[in-house]
């Protein structure tokens, strides 16, 4: 009787300020799911980013979007992670970094752990908090847009990356330490542009947002 070789456990994490959830986050999460095949998709709201300005929704309500967007969602088991809006309540900065830490530290040292980001991201990831690290707690997925160039700002980014870099099937099978880019991803939303367009209630952003984000964010008139 041959041995049965178990599978590592795979856990996707997608984090944001989601200030609004639009239809680019869902994009993205189905996208990703399709391709790497998690055993749990794991979203993340932010506190309070540091690189970002004071965000509109509150986090409550960031919740709340985010539940409602996903909540047909049938693609793998899905958790919403508070553990940022957490530390920011108790006033304590959070990082990526620590973040994946924590979720290192609860699911164990085997599990394939796939922070995923933007393209525009990974062009600023030198200025992230002990950026190098990452790769040490984590394996990392950029998803773009079709056509998209791995053009990086950082040459250590770079070299890093492509040092790391590896298809979807290795990743899911390391707990740590890869880098994969999916260029697939068509949906390209800017959440500064889609909180403009509603405060200025421009009809086109009901293809943005999920409809039932859509008459939540009206009935709280949140922007």
């Amino acid at each position: 009787m041959g041995l049965t070789i178990k599978e590592t456990r795979c856990v996707l994490v997608l984090g944001g300020s989601f200030d609004p959830v639009h239809v680019g986050h869902v994009a993205l999460a189905r996208c990703l799911t399709r391709l790497l095949e998690p055993d749990e998709l794991r979203l993340i709201p932010a506190g309070q980013p540091w690189q970002k300005s004071a965000l509109t929704a509150t986090s409550e309500q960031r919740v709340s979007m985010l539940k409602l967007a996903f909540e047909d969602w049938t693609d793998c088991p899905i958790i919403i992670d508070e553990q940022e809006i957490q530390r920011a309540e108790q006033q304590q900065s959070s990082y990526t970094v620590d973040t994946l830490r924590q979720l290192r530290a609860a699911l164990g040292p085997d599990t394939s752990l796939i922070f995923a980001m933007g393209a525009d991201q990974l062009l600023n990831l030198h200025t992230w908090y002990q950026w190098r690290d990452l790769f040490e707690v984590a394996n990392l997925c950029v998803a773009a847009r079709p056509g998209y160039s791995l053009n990086i700002a950082s040459r250590e980014v770079a070299k890093e990356w492509h040092e790391r870099l590896s298809n979807a099937e290795e990743m899911r099978r390391q707990p740590f330490g890869r880098t994969t880019i999916e260029t697939d991803l068509a949906v390209d939303v800017s959440a500064t542009q889609l909180r403009t367009e509603l405060k200025q209630h421009n009809p086109t952003m009901r293809l943005l947002v999920p409809h039932k984000v859509l008459d939540y964010i009206q009935q709280h008139s949140i922007y």
